[in-house]
């Protein structure tokens, strides 16, 4: 018989369950229609609802957690790539960002030169699944930073994208989206001359403090969402 897990964005598993111990948990109201499912048998993530034996336990359906997310609603770059994922889906909401002090981020960034800030920053590409045709993976992300030329474009796209994805899956669950201009502008000081020593000193610190409560208050607004007891 397969089991099953519940696993939610924070990175909590919950399980593994058989079928009676899923139902049970349905029956508890700690499983609802769109709580993603793995099965250990298949090695898929679905909505619970998708499953055989439970998809009359959910009939009518409940409304949808989050808010519709509409392509290009933050104003950002990702309407003009193909989605992969839907926008809407409950795939496209499913992530394992963390939390972390911003305070931490910021002292890490002076400690490491700036290394900290990028090699982290970038880890997060990897943390969010991947919606649309050029969201990269961390790998990536961080391995075309070091393409002699190539970077100075990269550095732009990596940063913006990054935001972008954040700020989806924030519209996701009703947060405003924020950072857009301030990551532009940091990326542009950055390559000046001169200007580049301020931007890392005073700039960027204040980038990546911001950036990270984002992030948390993502992960704050996930967890409360999707939140369930630990089985």
């Amino acid at each position: 018989m397969a089991t099953y897990s519940v696993i939610a964005v924070d990175g909590q598993t919950y399980g593994p369950v058989d079928e009676e111990g899923l139902l049970a948990w349905v029956k508890a109201d700690r499983v609802v229609a769109n709580t993603n499912v793995h099965c250990h048998e298949t090695n898929q993530m679905v909505p619970a609802c998708t499953l055989p034996f439970l998809g009359e336990k959910f009939a009518p359906a409940p409304p949808p957690a989050y808010p519709a997310v509409t392509a290009g609603a933050s104003g950002n770059m990702l309407a003009s790539y193909p989605e992969i994922v839907p926008a809407n889906s409950p795939a496209a909401r499913m992530h394992t960002l963390s939390r972390f002090p911003g305070a931490a981020v910021v002292l890490l960034h002076f400690v490491t030169l700036g290394i900290f800030t990028i090699i982290w920053f970038n880890l997060m590409h990897g943390k969010m699944p991947k919606t649309r045709h050029g969201d990269p993976s961390a790998g990536k992300a961080i391995g075309f930073l070091f393409i002699p030329f190539f970077n100075l474009y990269w550095s732009f796209f990596t940063s913006l994208r990054l935001v972008d994805r954040v700020n989806q899956q924030r519209l996701a669950r009703g947060l405003p989206s924020t950072m857009r201009g301030f990551t532009l502008t940091v990326c542009i000081l950055s390559i000046i001359p001169y200007v580049n020593y301020v931007n890392f000193l005073i700039i960027w610190p204040i980038w990546t403090g911001l950036m990270q409560g984002s992030v948390n208050e993502l992960v704050a607004a996930t967890a409360q969402a999707l939140a369930l007891p630990r089985g």
